[in-house]
């Protein structure tokens, strides 16, 4: 069989290229997720009897913070809106683990104006919890203000119950839309880069090294590193995978036995 002309391989390349470039399967996962957060969000602003409410997410590894959703509306400038390691309430929250009640904004000194100057919301009274799974810190849950007019009653220590309980599944569906986001973003990579690079070694190089200059967090950045080395492991062969089942078998038992209990991985 003869080979192909270089002009045919180089149009080939270009238009491999091309349509990889083109493929996005995002928000297959993250946005029922985010949908789920959404209306959770929603009850849980009715039951704490706040105007508004929103989720703020980890931004990076800093400890800076985002907005994901708000039950006024995700606009640009929302989305725009980045809070500096510790800054504000939300930051304040974040940084030490506890909830906290203001009153009045206006007479707390580390609220942060920023966000209400971009937004061109009003932020006067304000409640805001902890958002965190049995592992790790993932976010903060804000309430503000009351329905209607100013001036607005502070927020009680049983509203403050009610934020804490709507915290803990908002919490877990964070934790699972920050995993699907990775996940989506590193299969759109691995299809466009399984279009352009011929062998199996230098794709899994790549996804490494895609995956290293990830902004997700380190622990998302590092299970996603086990899945791509077992699923690595798992395509050589059938004695590959049963001592790749051993091993972790293994270590399942060995975090058993220090812990006292069943371990994390559901052996």
């Amino acid at each position: 069989m003869s080979a192909q002309p270089p002009n045919k391989d180089k149009s080939l390349a270009a238009e491999l290229s091309d349509l990889a470039a083109s493929i996005d399967v995002s928000n297959s996962l993250t946005g029922s997720l985010q949908r789920g957060i959404d209306k959770l969000l929603h009850v849980a602003n009715r039951a704490v009897n706040a105007a508004a409410a929103s989720v703020l997410i980890r931004d990076g590894e800093g400890g800076g913070l985002r907005f994901l959703t708000a039950t006024s509306g995700i606009t640009k400038e929302l989305l725009a809106v980045r809070l500096p390691p510790g800054a504000g309430i939300a930051g304040l929250v974040y940084s030490t683990t506890q909830p906290m009640a203001v009153a009045d904004v206006a007479h707390e000194g580390s609220f942060w104006s920023e966000a209400d100057r971009r937004t061109g919301f009003k932020t006067i009274t304000l409640l805001a919890t902890p958002l965190r799974t049995e592992n790790e810190l993932v976010g903060v849950l804000e309430f503000v203000n009351r329905p209607g007019d100013p001036p607005y009653p502070p927020f009680t220590p049983a509203e403050m119950d009610r934020a804490a309980r709507f915290a803990e599944p908002i919490a877990r569906l964070v934790d699972a839309y920050e995993i699907a986001q990775l996940v989506e973003s590193l299969f759109n990579f691995s299809v466009r880069s399984s279009l352009t690079t011929k062998s199996p070694t230098q794709r899994f190089e790549a996804q490494q090294e895609w995956l290293a200059t990830s902004s997700a967090a380190a622990g998302r950045r590092e299970l996603m590193s086990l899945w791509l080395s077992l699923h690595e492991i798992v395509n050589c062969g059938d004695a590959e995978r049963k001592l790749c089942r051993d091993l972790l078998e293994s270590l399942a038992q060995f975090a058993r036995n220090r812990s006292g209990g069943p371990s994390q991985f559901g052996f």
